[in-house]
């Protein structure tokens, strides 16, 4: 137990980082978050998702975006320990956050472990290394921010790395390979990304281990025959309708104007055989993947500013330490030079990191390309490890810097984040429905409003209303994407010009109320923006 005293205190520091104030920053649950823990108290009490689906497989329905179903079940649990709230269905996220901090210290380790001739400088100590990049991972903004969400990505990053330490082992063990191949094909089932991202690191690893693996061949055939035993009811929805419908939202090669471009151009220059090929389609779709595959390694993402989008990073820091830099690219240096093997393993996920992201719209993309941290981390951890044993003074120089860059986060991402970013979560939603509920039976009609996004998953889950309830209704319903448009007496959308007596109206954004209505109450965000306002007739 003395050998691991240290990484219990960062695996003690990253559950710390992870769990501190889980339910109140991010200061309010994202719809999504809403959806994930309704369907999981749905399936707590009844077997069924809201929907009325029987313990779905694949994936959940939601608002037709059909998401994969593993979170959905880690927090069925969580729902029944700590209740319907914004912590339950955070802590899955959490706790397999935290996991990947103590997974990377062992991955580490086995990527060092006899891949090389010498004892090269740096990893004479691999545990050194291993205990760093565990640190690191732990302190990451990236890493931090994906963790105190409902984020499925964060599920699948866990699967991920432990399927990678796994199938190292297995180079080696053959039994480890069954256990691989089973991590990997339940990640299948966390998050789509991983279903791009995992059989491309499989393949290259697989080549690169060709020679250890061809001797295991039984071992190889059954854990492949497993794979797709597990990933099958996965593959047999690809040619579904809600499939192709998540392929057309979420796709950069869904739009038709490239094929648009490249057929004028053709027309323009004769339509030949050399124009089409020179035009042809594949050119401009490849522009399309390169430019966002590329996104995602710029340093505006990587170390200035993350993802654009406020609910995965908090806009004020990269994903990176800015200081990781250099570190990154010493490491990657030194790694090359010391130990090729471990080297070219962890390019190889860097460079197909990115994949699944740039096959879609909207990058960079954090949460498609989460995987990416991965490497980029343990090459920090070997930059700073050989530089303490190279040039001292730079390295204790690096590392007050990264304890500087880590203050100046937490206290961005504790003070200021939630203030500037409430409204980006749907801050403002357990207010009005609180209110709502408390006046709902002295009213005939509600109206409530669908300005700021899916108002019927927030009232059932502030509300814990009845899923059998709702389930009854799914089939009346009138609904929008799977989003339900009225539950019994409430409308969710803008009231009629002229409101019947004896109406509750809550509106936001561009909506408005009637003349006629009497204002009860005003429900402002962290930055002091107007979000709900609440009237009666």
């Amino acid at each position: 137990m003395k050998k691991y005293f240290w990484l219990a205190l960062v695996v003690f520091l990253a559950a710390g980082l992870r769990f501190y104030h889980l339910g109140l920053n991010p200061p309010s649950i994202y719809w999504e978050e809403a959806a994930i823990g309704y369907d999981a108290y749905s399936i707590l009490k009844t077997g069924k998702d809201f929907h009325g689906n029987r313990l779905p497989l694949v994936a959940f329905e939601s608002f037709g975006d059909y998401k994969p179903s593993l979170y959905f079940y880690t927090t069925v649990p969580s729902v029944a320990l700590f209740g319907l709230n914004a912590f339950a269905v955070r802590a899955p996220s959490a706790l397999f956050g935290t996991l990947t901090v103590l997974l990377i210290y062992f991955l580490v380790q086995e990527l060092f472990h006899s891949r090389s001739g010498v004892a090269p400088l740096a990893t004479r100590n691999p545990k050194l290394v291993a205990l760093l990049a565990s640190l690191l991972l732990a302190t990451s903004p990236w890493h931090l921010q994906l963790s105190r969400a409902g984020f499925e990505a964060n599920l699948g990053l866990f699967l991920v790395v432990l399927g990678a330490w796994l199938f190292l082992k297995g180079t080696s063990h053959a039994r480890y390979l069954w256990l691989a191949v089973l991590t990997w094909g339940l990640s299948f089932y966390a998050y789509h990304a991983d279903r791009v991202f995992i059989p491309l690191l499989g393949l290259v690893w697989g080549l690169w281990f060709f020679t250890s693996l061809v001797k295991k061949p039984k071992a190889v055939l059954a854990a492949a025959g497993l794979f797709i035993l597990i990933v099958l009811p996965v593959s047999l929805r690809l040619n579904s309708p809600q499939v192709k419908l998540r392929f057309q939202q979420t796709s950069a090669f869904a739009s038709l104007a490239p094929i648009i471009k490249s057929n004028q151009l053709i027309a323009e220059d004769g339509g030949g055989l050399v124009a089409r090929l020179v035009h042809h389609r594949f050119w401009h779709y490849g522009q399309i993947f390169l430019k966002n595959y590329s996104d995602h390694y710029s340093g505006e993402f990587l170390f200035l500013s993350g993802d654009t989008n406020p609910r995965h990073s908090i806009q004020l820091v990269g994903g990176l330490y800015l200081i990781q830099l250099p570190l990154i690219l010493l490491g990657a240096a030194w790694l090359f030079r010391r130990e090729r093997s471990a080297f070219w393993l962890l390019t190889l996920w860097l460079i197909l990191a990115p994949v699944p992201a740039g096959l879609t719209l909207a990058t960079p993309h954090a949460l498609r390309s989460l995987p990416l941290l991965i490497p980029l981390q343990i090459f920090s951890a070997y930059g700073v490890v050989s530089l303490f044993k190279n040039r001292r003074w730079l390295a204790s120089l690096a590392t007050l810097f990264l304890i500087l860059e880590f203050g100046r986060y937490l206290y961005l991402c504790h003070t200021v984040y939630p203030r500037l970013y409430s409204d980006q979560w749907q801050y403002g939603y357990r207010q009005a429905v609180e209110f709502v509920s408390s006046r709902q039976v002295d009213y005939d009609h509600i109206y409530f409003t669908r300005e700021l996004g899916r108002p019927s998953i927030y009232y059932w889950f502030y509300t814990k209303t009845d899923p059998q309830l709702v389930q009854a209704e799914n089939d009346q319903a009138a609904k929008d994407q799977g989003e339900f448009l009225n539950f019994g007496k409430i409308v969710f959308g803008p009231p009629p010009e002229n409101p019947p007596t004896g109406s509750l109206i809550v509106v936001g954004g561009k909506d408005s109320a009637p003349a006629s209505a009497t204002l009860l109450t005003t429900i402002f965000d962290l930055d002091s923006k107007p979000v709900f306002a609440i009237y009666e007739i």
